[in-house]
This record gives structure tokens, sequence and C-alpha cells, in this order.
């Protein structure tokens, strides 16, 4: 198998599980539509789907330095699968929190992480590259299922439609996961697979280094940050716009166009981060999002579709960021507890998203706007990139991790 092949299977994994989180939105509006809990209570179980990742990500690490890509994905593609039928049926909010809320971070958890790792032991030339063709799924995830889940949700209801996406997500995920490879491209496999044990000491090693790293907890805190205010605006653009006098079908469509604009950012951020290095193209990427949050919190009605349009093509900015998230990580920390270090990173990412959506709702719920939310999601970009630049190695804010080369290097 051959080093893309793998990236193009890990990527359509991260678009199914990324698909759930970037179209939560739709789901947003009508529970709040059906069950009236307040936009704070709501966007609360979406809060703790990112709160239980803080838990499972490390774990799904540690797993997939032991059993590899296949099996934890494919527990991870059944659970997600169970957790979004199990959502379809709730009448509680106890019920949504322990359907969507937990259950659905275990699932995403054992999907993203083993399928983002099993990349960076592929590639260390063009490791960035990789990564943003990979960090396209995320982007991918809203291209492609914002249409697709607002008919299922015109057609079969919300209930049918998770039900319907559940099943389907289960399925498809099992497939992926069968088609890609344990090992690396030079024959090494995760530590803890057959084969892997005369690592497990110098692995156990290195983790307990990172772990006391400043540059290890610098990783965690940009993506924390980054996630924060990214998920302010991911959430809450919807209700926000619908709020401003846009309709449903117009908001659809911008924002599926703004996800759009987010692959493209990927694509273009890992390249240039190999050529020009992560932390310049992460600050970079930073203003533009920051800018196009300005121009969302403008918004005051139909009449400024110009700013609309302007805030989703600043997906390109977050685009060129999301790359990063687990390139800078994997740049600093090498060796067979990657797995585990990069879910301890992405666990950030859980923090941040638990924090970020229910933020957006509370300050919304206390002051009657997204105004003070918007302002609070441009300090946590800000910050992140701040986070980037000292987590980042210092050759790779220089010229990138390995070079321009494409050449595929043997996990290391």
């Amino acid at each position: 198998m051959t080093p893309w092949t793998v990236v193009c299977i890990s990527t359509i994994i991260n678009t199914l599980a990324w698909g759930v989180r970037a179209t939560f939105a739709l789901f947003y509006i009508a529970i709040l539509d059906e069950f009236g809990w307040g936009r704070g209570a709501t966007a609360f179980g979406y809060s703790l789907s990112w709160l239980g990742f803080v838990v499972f990500a490390p774990i799904a690490g540690w797993l997939f330095d032991r059993w590899g890509v296949r099996i934890v994905v494919v527990i991870g593609g059944a659970i997600l699968g169970a957790a979004l039928v199990l959502t379809g049926g709730v009448t509680s909010l106890t019920q949504y929190y322990l359907c969507f809320g937990v259950l659905s971070a275990a699932g995403i958890a054992c999907m993203i992480v083993p399928s983002t790792t099993v990349v960076t032991r592929w590639f260390v030339q063009s490791r960035g590259t990789a990564m943003g063709v990979l960090s396209t799924g995320t982007a991918a995830g809203a291209v492609v299922f914002y249409p697709l889940n607002a008919w299922l949700i015109t057609t079969l209801g919300w209930r049918g439609a998770l039900v319907a996406l559940g099943g389907a997500l289960a399925v498809a995920t099992t497939i992926l996961a069968l088609l890609c490879p344990n090992q690396s491209p030079a024959g090494e496999r995760p530590a803890g697979v057959v084969g892997a044990s005369a690592h497990a000491t110098d692995g156990d090693q290195s983790f307990r280094r990172a772990f006391r790293s400043v540059r290890l907890w610098a990783a965690f805190s940009m993506t924390a940050l980054g996630v924060i205010g990214y998920q302010i605006m991911a959430t809450h653009q919807v209700a926000h716009a619908a709020d401003r006098g846009f309709q449903q079908s117009t908001v659809v469509w911008l924002f599926a166009f703004g996800a759009g604009c987010m692959m493209a950012g990927n694509l273009l951020g890992g390249w240039l981060s190999d050529h020009f290095g992560r932390a310049w193209v992460f600050a970079l990427g930073s203003a533009l999002a920051i800018l196009g949050i300005g121009c969302l919190a403008a918004v005051s009605g139909p009449g400024d579709l110009v700013l609309l349009v302007l805030y989703t093509a600043s997906g390109f900015g977050f685009g060129m960021r999301i790359a990063q998230l687990s390139t800078i990580p994997a740049d600093a920390f090498s060796g067979p507890r990657l797995g585990a270090i990069l879910g301890v990173v992405q666990a950030g990412g859980g923090l941040g998203g638990a924090i970020g959506p229910f933020l957006g709702g509370w300050l919304f719920d206390i002051t009657g706007s997204y105004r003070l939310a918007f302002a609070a999601a441009g300090l946590a970009v800000a910050g992140s990139a701040v986070a980037a630049w000292i987590a980042a190695p210092r050759e790779t804010r220089a010229s990138g991790s390995a070079g321009s080369s494409s050449r595929v290097c043997r996990a290391q």
C-alpha cells in the first residue's frame, strides 16, 4: 500500500467522524425547537462530547500504540454509530447528555486519534503536506454532511436523520478500517503490536520526558484555545445568521462554501508549513480567522450578505491552522508512544470543544447577543497562535520540519 493511499483512507475516516460535529448546528436548532431547553443547556450536550474527548483521546492513543489502527477504528465507528442511533430516541436532557455527550466522544476519539497518528508514522519529510490533506476531513465533513443532513432532517425528521446517519457511519467506518495497514512503510508496527515489545521501555521513557516538557503543554494549550475559538463560531454561526434574518437554505449553502474554503486552507497551509515553518503559517491563518470573526459579528441583517460571505471565506484561515495541530507535536515528539502523546495533545481539543459551545451559548443567554461570544472567540484564536510559537521546534519555525522534499521517510 502506498503512503498516499493511507492518507486517503485516514482522511475519509476523519471526514465521517468530523461530519457529526461539523453539522451539529443543524441538529442543535431542531432540538431547540422540539424541547426548548435553552441554548446554553442544549449546547452543553455538544460540549460534553468534547469534554469526554479529554478522557477518551489519550485512551485511544494508548490503544493505538498497542493494537494498531484497525481494531481501534472499528470500535470507534461502532460506538459512534450507536451513539447517534440512541440520540435519535432521547426524551430528556440526561439521555441526550449521555448518548450524544459521552458515548459519541468515545467513538470519535477512537476514529480520529488512530487515523491521525498512523499518517504521522508514514511521513516525515512531507509531513505538513500529508497532514494538510488529512485535515481536509474536518472541512469535508461539513461540505458533505451539511446538505446531506439538512435533507435527511427535512425528509426523516431530526430523529430519523440521526438513526440513518449512525447506521451508515458504522458500516462505512468498519470497511475503511479494515483497508488501513497496521504496519509502517519500513515494516515497523506501533508499539504493543506483535513484534514491537522491544520498544516498550524506550517508549515509556519517551512518554515521561514528553509529559514533563513545556513544549507538550504548549501544544495542548494551542489545541485547546484554537478549538475554543473555532467551536464558538461553528456551533453558533447558524443560529446567529438565522437571528439576523437569513433563510436556512442560504445559510446551509454559505457554510458549505465556508467549509470548502477551509479545505483549501488545509491543503495550502500544510504545504506552506513544510517550506516556511509551522508557526508562521499558524499565525497567518489566525489573523485571517480573526478578521472573519469580526465580519460575522458586524452582520446585522440580510443586507449584510457580503460580510457573511467574507466570514465564510475566512474558513481558509481556520483551515491553515488545523493541519498544524497534530503536525507540530509530531515534529517535536516521535517514537513508539507517539499515539499516546498525540492523544494528550488532542485531549486539549476536547477541553476546548467542551468550553467553546457552552461558553458561546451562555454568553448569548446572559447578554442577548453573540457580540461578546465572538470577541471571546477572537481572543482564543490569538492565544492559540502564541502557544503554537512556543510548541513548534525551533527549526520548524524557520523552514518546516523536514524541508520541502516530498520523500516519504521511515517512521521514527
